[in-house]
């Protein structure tokens, strides 16, 4: 039944394409690679391909739109380079919807209405994606917004949520959420201001009701206030708090950067509950900052300069348990510059040191190089890259790695690479975007 859904959809959007060829969009990838890793005696031979395809559609001036994303189910990793023994089970289809902004009735107010996979993002901590379901966003009534979603059953049966933003004053800006399941009823709050000039405060809350809790809700709540005291100096304050019972359902992904405001929830902590404040300034080219975060038990301390073509940087991690006891956990410090050697060749060189205390108390020293070569044209941006490292004046403690990267003209990626702990990695991959 779903395969036929899926060829229903694509041949739906192959028909309509002539009649609106200009709103059509078609868009993907294919990539195929192979890895082959050589470490003493053994070797392993990896294949890999990953298929993509988008198609959108819209009409009415981009009124009314339509999105499908298809994928392979999960990464192939067999005997064949370009996997041809795909059948229609393999093909998944990740995403599709069908959306359109417009009233609801003749003089009413504008809205988005999808029909399909939903990405509900009210914040942080009440989002929900990769679902089916129905939403109606953007509906404007005088100082509020109002957006709502029903998400089919899933892990936790039905899905209902609303949200409402209110734009009470200029520099002040509310939002409270509502998001109900089969098992709880999470009720998330949020507020932002500006009150002076320079001072930008800011919080969350969010709490679960369950049929067992009564009027006791398991919860979280975050506070935090910025202030530029000066041109290029800022100072931050806060404070967060989490109960042992909060599940964190419905909080957003990790961010692939880990500097989103939600991705404390997914760390490992020290405490439930703990202050955080930071510093960065900037005085005559020199970066500092500083942070402390009580959640984390850790502090870390900072400054980078650049002087005379050289790039300097350092870095203290400090277990904070207590302010009785504490403890240097790693100090990483490092100097690089890139030098011409001669024209179309320079070389950007580094060093750097990582101690680690704890009971490993280890002194890591790496070097490193690397340059892009373009005064051979048949290997014109050949990219080659050296490191060696080592902790004591013992041969054991030597590590190095050497590698090489070229796109070559007809398109294939290649690389190599050879460590002493892992060996000799071969890449080899093409990719089309389309």
């Amino acid at each position: 039944m779903k395969k036929t859904i899926i060829l229903a959809l694509v041949a739906a959007l192959i028909a309509v394409a002539p009649v609106s060829a200009a709103g059509l969009d078609i868009s993907g990838s294919i990539e195929t690679k192979i890895q082959v890793n050589k470490q003493g005696e053994d070797v392993t031979v990896v294949p890999g391909s990953e298929l993509s395809l988008n198609l959108g559609l819209s009409a009415a001036e981009d009124k009314v739109r339509a999105g499908l994303e298809f994928g392979l189910a999960k990464k192939t990793e067999n005997e064949d380079l370009v996997p041809t023994d795909i059948t229609l089970g393999d093909i998944a289809l990740k995403q599709a919807f069908i959306e359109a902004d417009g009233a609801f009735w003749h003089g009413g107010p504008e809205a988005t209405t999808r029909f399909g996979t939903l990405d509900i993002s009210y914040s942080p901590y009440a989002s929900l994606a990769k679902r089916s379901g129905i939403s109606v966003s953007g509906v404007d009534v005088e100082l509020a917004e109002l957006n709502g979603f029903y998400a089919l059953a899933g892990e936790h049966g039905h899905v209902l949520g609303m949200r409402t933003d209110l734009q009470i004053m200029e520099d002040i800006a509310m939002g409270a959420s509502v998001i109900r399941d089969d098992e709880i009823t999470r009720l998330q709050l949020d507020a932002a201001a500006a009150p002076v000039e320079g001072l930008k405060v800011r919080g969350s809350v969010a709490a679960d009701h369950t049929e067992d809790s009564g009027l006791k809700m398991n919860n979280l709540w975050t506070l935090q206030a910025g202030y530029e005291l000066a041109d290029s100096t800022t100072i931050t304050a806060g404070y967060r708090h989490i109960t042992d019972g909060f599940v964190p359902r419905y909080v957003a992904e990790e961010s692939e950067d880990g500097d989103a405001e939600h991705d404390w929830i997914h760390l490992p902590r020290a405490k439930n509950s703990g202050l955080f404040v930071g510093f960065e300034t900037e005085q005559q080219g020199v970066e500092l900052h500083a942070d402390y975060d009580q959640m984390f038990a850790e502090a870390k301390v900072g400054a980078g300069t650049e002087y005379e073509g050289f790039r300097f940087d350092v870095e203290t991690v400090l277990d904070v348990p207590a302010v009785s006891s504490i403890a240097a956990k790693s100090t990483t410090f490092g100097v690089g510059r890139e030098f011409e050697v001669m024209e179309g060749l320079a070389i950007d060189a580094s060093y750097e040191g990582k101690w680690t205390g704890g009971e490993e108390r280890k002194l890591v020293h790496t070097i490193g190089a690397k340059t892009t070569l373009g005064l051979i044209p048949a290997i014109n941006g050949l990219e080659l890259s050296a490191e060696v490292s080592a902790s004591e004046l013992a041969l054991e403690s030597v590590g190095y790695k050497v590698g090489a990267k070229f796109e070559a003209p007809n398109g294939v990626n290649l690389g190599i690479e050879h460590a002493r702990v892992t060996g000799t990695t071969f890449n080899a991959g093409m990719k089309v975007e389309f």
